[in-house]
């Protein structure tokens, strides 16, 4: 999934001082590690959260940009741990409040994943052949390499006709017969075509392609790789045991998902329906082709898993058509279209209405029998998607009873509910297929002219709750198309590339070496890379007012990417809010809002006020991170329909067959009684062998994790240890180097010299001599170390050993128990390629 985090760079410049704190261990060891602190800091922007203290230093516009980064690299280090501590230690004393009675189970003899596989019309020949219509293990993994690539058929043919391939004899000789073998795998939901009859004249016919909800649903639901990664009990999470302070993650901790169960009956189990649409562009020089998928999801699966693109979480289930109608007036054509969508979204979702009135008895991958009810948990659109499923007219929010005239008010409107839609439209007398007057008639509510949304007879169904702030849109999308606009105003496109030019290039970061006012092709990526710098490259000429208002917008991006916000984190983001309003009026006195000729005098901007809505809807159905359209964008590419999905569960079911893992539930828990004393629990194995196989097989990229790794060298004895340990912890860092230094055995003289550090023999000698002062004494940059400690400046040792990068990891700053992956920090002298060193 794509995060901004303007506070990432906060991390770094706490991974800075708490390497500098654990230069004492390396030194410990013989293992050192230098970085010249005469040289200015590197590009670090250290972004002051809502909560500060009142006495914490604010960002002085007067100073300049190098200064700035400076200072802040090292303001309030002692405060800014504490509280960091503070916040995870709450977190481990969270409470849960679970709804009794919900997820029943009512049988353990349904159909289980392996069942379905059997039942298939090939099953009889996979008795003695798993792998049929294969042959063998090797020609399976020869076919399901082809069959996944983008070779073309021509492609194909030209490879099997290789004479290694043709060696091989396998049962298939060239790409029509490989994908007449493909097509006799067990087959997931099958497609349906559906004409769709129209009074309004189009150019072609209108057909539906869709699949059946529930059945991609049951199939998301019986999904091996899904078994122990789904939940069905509402809960109410606390951080205290007073229970005053509420935290948000998953869908069903809102309160969205605690008030569906309550209107079903006892022992019902939601399965909460995630809907994506977008409508994406396919060609665009080779006859403008346009495709509308939609895909569908499940809530229950946990938010970090749902949100991998490797995970396949979520299904394409229908092809919306895009017919190009003949009415003479232009203007109906996008009414029509609406309506289209709304009338085959009644067609596609029609089942799982059904099943979310009266429910639907479903199996898990173990047999477990659930009686089952299908909400409309989250719908992830853009903005202007979103306005067309809340019957609403452009420049009108889908959330509230907003218009643009009110898009820039300093607080939220009343929600625009189902209720209050369907009433409007009941208010309506003229005819809905006298199109003209029709649309006429809605202006007055400013609605677009759809009469009958799918939504209406979609129980518990309510734009107002299933719509929310999507972040790839609503906020990095928004942050490039006006926040950094007015920052190219305001500081001038010239002056800001060339900050931008001059930061040096951290591992892992993007550079813009040229600027960032010409960019073609701009992603969602992008827009993060941007943010993390934006803040304190405009500090030092852009006025005070304005750095604050941009500043605070900064904050509400990063706080609502949080995967677990809290009521307090809540009130943060809508006191960052108020502080944009409150200095926002600078940007119209500068003259930083420009159209295309002229500057513009309003707030008409939808997506300021879409920001108005996270607090509400956090609370209804959990963190808004989990709902981006990150994953669900990308999974629009479609180009196979469902030959990949067949090919990935056939994958599944012969590996459990196999290696004999049938999907009966396992019961561990007594062969684990007794032994909690001896678990490593860093280190300790799934004890499931079907997670361990299933996590193999779900090809991810595992991160090193190496707060584990000293943890495991500090048990070690020295005689244990085949050589000295290369990987430390130091407060909230894990410090790893490579097992060969840079250069070494320096002289200290000389690499005082070469490196350009001073006061690098005193700085030794304050370390070694273990600093009385703590970590609260601040050194200037920029000027030489004085002596800390009133002796002479002496080392046991004339050489040293130097490293030029080492690896830095740190625990996720919203959740401590997630390892972030390691970032690699540069500290090299001067030479060809980096005059300034890097």
């Amino acid at each position: 999934m794509l995060h901004s985090n303007p506070l990432g760079l906060r991390q770094h410049t706490r991974t800075q001082l708490d390497f500098i704190g654990a230069l004492a261990f390396l030194l410990a060891s013989h293992l050192y590690f230098f970085t010249s602190a005469s040289e200015p800091a590197p590009n670090v922007v250290q972004l002051p959260q809502c909560d500060v203290s009142p006495s914490a230093p604010e960002l002085d516009p007067d100073t300049r940009v190098e200064d700035q980064l400076q200072f802040n690299d090292f303001w309030n280090i002692g405060d800014d741990f504490g509280s960091l501590d503070d916040d995870f230690g709450a977190a481990g004393e969270s409470l849960e409040e679970k709804y009794e009675g919900a997820g029943a189970c009512y049988s353990k003899n349904g159909l289980t994943f392996l069942d379905v596989f059997n039942a298939d019309e090939y099953a009889e020949y996979r008795k003695d052949n798993l792998l049929y219509p294969f042959a063998s293990k090797e020609e399976w993994e020869v076919a399901g390499y082809l069959l996944r690539s983008s070779l073309s058929m021509a492609a194909i043919d030209e490879f099997l006709k290789l004479r290694m391939i043709q060696n091989l004899q396998l049962s298939f000789s060239n790409a029509r017969e490989l994908r007449s073998c493909a097509e006799m795998l067990p087959s997931g939901p099958s497609w349906k075509c559906q004409t769709i009859p129209s009074i309004h004249p189009t150019k072609l016919p209108i057909c539906l392609f869709w699949r059946d909800p529930i059945e991609c649903l049951e199939s998301l639901f019986s999904n091996p790789l899904f078994h122990d990664k789904l939940d069905f009990i509402p809960r109410r999470v606390y951080k205290m045991a007073a229970r005053l302070l509420r935290v948000y993650s998953e869908w069903l901790t809102g309160n969205s998902a605690w008030d569906m169960q309550s209107q079903y009956p006892r022992g019902a189990t939601i399965l909460g329906t995630v809907l994506s649409s977008n409508k994406t562009n396919i060609t665009t020089m080779t006859g403008a082709r346009i495709a509308h998928p939609l895909l569908l999801g499940l809530a229950n699966i946990c938010m970090c898993t749902r949100t991998k693109l490797s995970s396949k979480a979520f299904m394409l289930t229908a092809l919306l058509p895009i017919p190009k109608y003949l009415h003479p007036n232009q203007w109906m054509h996008g009414m029509l279209e609406d309506r289209l969508v709304h009338e085959c979204l009644l067609v596609v979702l029609k089942p799982l209405m059904i099943a979310a009135e009266v429910g639907i008895m479903m199996s898990d991958l173990v047999g477990n029998v659930q009686h089952c009810f299908t909400p409309l948990a989250v719908y992830i659109v853009d903005t202007p998607e979103a306005a067309m499923l809340a019957c609403v007219r452009g420049k009108t929010s889908p959330f509230t009873m907003a218009s643009y005239l009110q898009f820039g008010d300093h607080f939220r409107h009343p929600a625009h509910t189902c209720v209050i839609t369907l009433a409007q439209l009941a208010s309506i007398t003229v005819d809905p297929n006298d199109l003209e007057a029709y649309f006429e008639a809605c202006a007055e509510h400013r609605l677009n002219g759809v009469h009958a949304p799918f939504w209406e007879g979609f129980p518990h169904a309510d734009p107002s709750i299933f719509l929310t702030p999507e972040p790839l849109h609503h906020w990095h999308k928004e942050f490039y198309d006006h926040d950094l606009q007015w920052c190219l105003k305001v500081v001038g496109a010239q002056e800001l590339d060339f900050r931008f030019s001059i930061l040096q290039p951290i591992t892992g970061y993007r550079h813009f070496a040229g600027g960032i006012s010409k960019l073609k092709q701009v992603t969602g990526r992008v827009h993060c890379d941007i943010q993390r710098y934006i803040v304190g490259l405009i500090s030092g000429v852009a006025p005070r007012c304005f750095v604050i208002a941009i500043h605070a917008l900064m904050d509400v991006r990063y706080l609502a990417q949080c995967p677990a916000p809290d009521d307090d984190l809540l009130s943060c983001i809508d006191q960052s809010l108020l502080t944009f309003h409150e200095n926002k009026n600078i940007i119209m006195t500068l003259g930083a809002r420009m159209g295309v000729k002229k500057p513009i005098d309003n707030w008409f901007i939808p997506k300021l006020e879409l920001l108005q809505s996270i607090m509400s809807s956090t609370r209804k159905v959990g963190a808004l991170i989990q709902w981006s359209a990150d994953a669900t964008e990308h999974a629009h590419i479609c180009r196979h329909l469902d030959r990949k999905e067949k090919l990935r569960h056939f994958a599944i079911a012969t590996t459990l067959k196999s290696h004999d893992l049938d999907c009966s539930p396992v019961d561990v828990a007594e062969e684990n009684e007794g032994e909690e004393d001896n678990i490593d629990y860093d280190e300790q194995e799934p004890s499931d062998p079907r997670t361990a196989l299933l996590k193999e097989m779900n090809h991810t990229r595992i991160t090193t994790n190496y707060f584990s790794k000293a943890k495991r060298f500090a048990t070690l004895s020295r005689r244990e240890l085949a050589y000295p340990p290369r990987t430390f912890i130091g407060g909230t860092i894990a410090i790893h180097l490579n097992y060969d230094p840079s250069r070494g055995g320096v002289k200290v003289e000389d690499i005082s010299v070469d490196y350009n550090i001073p006061d690098l023999h005193i700085a030794l000698s304050d370390f070694l001599q273990r600093d009385a002062r703590g970590r609260g004494v601040v050194h200037e940059v920029a000027s030489r170390r004085r002596p800390l400690i009133d002796c002479a400046p002496i080392l046991p040792f004339d050489r040293v050993q130097v490293w030029h990068s080492v690896r830095l990891q740190q625990t996720s700053f919203h959740d401590s128990s997630i390892i972030l992956p390691a970032q690699t920090i540069h500290a090299s002298p001067s030479g060809p390629g980096w005059p300034k060193g890097r």
